[in-house]
């Protein structure tokens, strides 16, 4: 992790982000991207040279205020590396765009929390930066004090892609040297052969990972999001992990991205997402 990209709106839940961000930074030596986007201006009533002269003092207000913030982590920080930059456009679509282009290894980002029907409004851009973004999204709750995480939890389905996704787990975790659990949650459908299934699963990864002693925890429950976050906080955990891609057929997609996003919406520790392809 070599390139830190930290989205923010300038609110509290994005200082939250930029103060764990500059932890990890510091931690592993990496630098970071500070990172916004604003819709520009545009009128039917407005001559296109007017416009472009309005959003672009609109550009350099935005580029000064995040290097005011850039001055006051590099004053506290001074081996820090830390640079701005400021898009037009929408901000979902651009933070990928600049994330290829910048070749960002890892998007921090903060998330408030919401309930209700606030679930559905809040949380689009988290939700749709960790649904698209080619590296892994860490997205952290407002005003969470960084900690270096001792156990981590794996959230999965028993994916094919799982060898994959713990490998580059264990690479994320070579810093923190944390546990490891797998968890997984039976709601219904693969009760009957979920015994088999878990110790399939298991023998599968401990065979294949012969140098890490990962754990295992299998539940069952109805409400996928809730159960993990239950168990997760009766585990201690300090970081859950997931696999944010969409899966093939129609229920696989919509609930994995339902979990995936109603987790970060009420998530009170770090969530780390990693695509796999």
């Amino acid at each position: 992790m070599k390139t830190i990209l930290v989205p923010t709106d300038f609110s509290i839940p994005a200082d939250s982000a930029i103060h764990y961000a500059i932890k990890l930074a510091t931690l592993w030596d990496a630098s970071l991207i500070l990172y916004h986007s604003f819709i520009p201006f545009e009128s039917g009533f407005y001559l296109a040279s007017l416009s472009e002269i309005e959003n672009n003092e609109v550009e350099k207000k935005l580029t000064e205020r995040l290097t005011k913030i850039k001055h006051s982590i590099e004053k506290k920080n001074p081996n820090l590396s830390v640079s701005v930059h400021v898009d037009q456009g929408p901000e979902d679509i651009k933070i990928i765009e600049f994330c290829k282009k910048s070749k960002s290894n890892l998007i921090v980002m903060g998330t408030s929390g919401a309930s209700g029907l606030k679930e559905k409004l809040m949380g689009s851009f988290t939700a749709e930066v960790i649904a698209k973004a080619p590296c892994p999204v860490l997205a952290v709750p407002n005003k969470y004090k960084f900690k270096v995480p001792e156990k981590i939890t794996y959230a999965t389905n028993y994916s094919k892609k799982d060898k994959k996704m713990l490998q580059s787990l264990l690479e994320f975790n070579q810093s923190f040297n944390a546990t490891i659990n797998i968890l997984h949650i039976d709601w219904g459908i693969t009760l009957f052969t979920a015994d088999d299934d878990y110790e399939r699963y298991k023998k599968m990864i401990q065979n294949h990972f012969i140098d890490f002693d990962f754990t295992f925890n299998h539940t069952v429950g109805k409400d996928v999001s809730k159960t993990i976050l239950e168990e997760t906080l009766l585990d201690k955990t300090d970081m859950i992990v997931m696999n944010p891609l969409k899966r093939k057929g129609i229920w696989n997609r919509i609930f994995h991205r339902s979990v995936t996003k109603k987790t970060a919406c009420h998530i009170p520790i770090p969530l780390l997402t990693i695509p796999i392809k």
